[in-house]
């Protein structure tokens, strides 16, 4: 698998939004401005300059590779966060100074069957990832999504993977929430529970499997050790830590 080199961007913001009622997730859009090209995989990010002191923020690319005029982020609002502040105060046209692309967390093309499991906006890289292997690679492999929020008002991007449950019948999307509200019928608790409720058996279940896990790092070192006790080869497990 090739990574390009990462290079120095400018891009412009052209549009930005609240993806959740939470107002917890914001999707920035940004165009290139120089170069006007970007090439990346899916799974990668890009490191945004936040001030003239030169801090820099890193975030996951959402949209896919095919879209080389610009890409997407989605940030999750740390309360006091720098990132946070910057990309909130942010206004359409300002120009943005980007290192990308970074990072090495991108699907392979072995013969495995996928596991996809997130947490919050650790589904930033996993959403180009799927949309990128259906929609683009037209990928036949068995693809599993589960994405575990705290609450219906936390939710985004629903409508986007149950239609691409209608459309590839190889891809399932079991969303989890920790805190449902009563009329929660899907699976609660954490991605931890549901991965043994649909794969009970702890030292098979999993095997044939590749694993893909980003989130929180305890969240993410929980997994790597639990789908590996469930069959996964530890070579065949990827992750993405976001603090």
């Amino acid at each position: 698998m090739e990574f390009a080199k990462p290079q120095k961007f400018t891009a412009r913001v052209s549009e930005k939004y609240y993806l959740s009622d939470s107002e917890n997730f914001l999707f920035i859009s940004f165009e290139l401005v120089l170069p006007d090209r970007i090439e990346f995989l899916a799974g990668q990010y890009v490191s945004l300059k936040i001030n003239e002191q030169g801090e820099r923020r890193s975030y996951s690319i959402a949209s896919s590779p095919d879209d080389n005029h610009g890409f997407h982020l989605v940030a999750e609002m740390v309360p006091e966060g720098s990132g946070s502040q910057y990309l909130k105060e942010i206004k359409l046209g300002e120009v943005v100074e980007v290192l990308a692309p970074l990072g090495r967390f991108a699907v392979s093309d072995g013969p495995e069957k996928l596991l996809f499991v997130a947490t919050g906006s650790g589904i930033v890289p996993i959403y180009s990832m799927i949309n990128d292997l259906l929609i683009n690679q037209h990928e036949s492999r068995q693809m599993r999504l589960h994405w575990g929020m705290r609450s219906e008002a936390d939710i985004f991007w629903f409508d986007n993977f149950e239609r691409l449950t209608q459309n590839y019948p190889n891809f399932v999307f079991d969303p989890v929430l920790s805190r449902p509200g009563e009329e929660w019928s899907l699976c609660s608790g954490h991605v931890q529970d549901c991965l043994k409720r649909d794969f009970p058996s702890t030292s098979s279940g999993l095997e044939g499997w590749e694993g893909y896990v980003c989130g929180n790092p305890t969240m993410v070192e929980d997994l790597v050790k639990l789908l590996g006790e469930m069959g996964i080869a530890a070579d065949n497990i990827y992750h993405e830590k976001f603090v």
